[in-house]
C-alpha cells in the first residue's frame, strides 16, 4: 500500500444526482477498438487519473452502438472484492430490453459469447461510467421472459459482469459511434 495524493472532500456541489441510468447504454465488441484509450497516469490531480478525456479510436467501420434501457430497470454497481492490501471492483449491473424484437434476438445471441466495453450515461451529467478495458472486459448474460399475462410484459434482461482495478469515467467530447449501413 502507498500513499495516495489526497484532497479534501467537502460538502458535494450542488448537482443531479438522480440514480439509475439514462434510457441507453453505449456498446462496442472489445475486438472493435483500434486503440482503447486509457486514463492518464500521470494526470495532475488525483481525480484526473481515473478519467478518459480521449475518444477511443474503433477499427474501420465498427463503432459503439446505442442500446435502448427500459427507465428505471438499469443500473451499474461497483462491489470491493478482494482482501487486506489487494482490492479492486467487480462491476454488475443490468439493463432490460422490452419485447424480442428480431434486432434485439440477434443481438442477444451473439453477446452472450463477446467481451464488451460499455459506456453507461448517468441522469443529468455527461460523464458517462466506463465499464472494461485491455485488461478485463464487461461479459454480457441475456436472459429472456415472458412472465405472465398479468406481468410486466416480454423482454431481455442484460446482466452485465467484470472485473475492474477502478472506477473510471468516459469525459471526451465524442462517442464513436457505427456508421448507418
Amino acid at each position: 500500500m502507498g500513499s495516495g495524493s489526497y484532497n479534501s472532500i467537502k460538502t458535494p456541489a450542488q448537482e443531479t444526482r438522480m440514480g439509475g441510468l439514462q434510457q441507453k447504454i453505449f456498446a462496442m465488441s472489445y475486438e472493435d477498438f483500434q486503440t482503447l484509450q486509457k486514463p492518464n497516469p500521470a494526470a495532475t490531480t488525483p481525480e484526473g487519473r481515473y478519467v478518459i478525456d480521449t475518444a477511443h479510436v474503433p477499427k474501420t467501420g465498427k463503432g459503439f452502438i446505442e442500446l435502448y434501457c427500459t427507465k428505471d430497470m438499469s443500473e451499474v454497481n461497483l462491489e470491493t472484492i478482494g482482501g487486506a492490501d489487494r482490492n479492486s471492483f467487480r462491476g454488475t449491473g443490468k439493463f432490460y430490453h422490452p419485447g424480442e424484437a428480431l434486432d434485439v434476438n440477434a443481438f442477444a445471441n451473439q453477446a452472450k459469447n463477446d467481451r464488451f466495453v460499455l459506456l453507461a450515461p448517468l441522469p443529468g451529467k455527461t460523464q458517462l461510467i466506463q465499464l472494461g478495458n485491455d485488461e478485463f472486459q464487461v461479459q454480457l448474460k441475456p436472459s429472456y421472459a415472458t412472465t405472465t399475462n398479468s406481468g410486466d410484459g416480454r423482454g431481455w434482461t442484460f446482466e452485465i459482469d467484470v472485473f475492474c482495478a477502478d472506477m473510471i469515467m468516459y469525459t471526451a467530447s465524442t462517442i464513436p459511434m457505427k456508421p448507418s449501413a
